[in-house]
């Protein structure tokens, strides 16, 4: 796996599955998926991550990004 790839990227090959599986099974659009994966969208949607979270069985933390769970803790 790549170390630029996103928590939920990684998630997703674990799980077996793609992108659009994920958008199909979360009800999230895979245009957010991928802002999410170029990291374009910085401040995701709770409930997004939410579920996203029930559909690959993690919690939302592990689908944070450390930096990013850092900057907003500073905030």
């Amino acid at each position: 796996m790549s170390e630029n790839m996103t928590p939920v990227d990684r998630k997703c090959i674990e799980k077996g599955m793609t992108r659009a599986d994920l958008s199909r099974r979360s009800g999230v659009p895979i245009r957010t998926l991928e802002g999410w994966a170029k990291r374009a969208r910085t401040n995701p949607n709770v409930y997004q991550l939410y579920k996203v979270a029930q559909v690959l069985e993690c919690h939302i933390e592990d689908l944070i990004e450390p930096e990013l769970a850092e900057a907003a803790k500073d905030q």
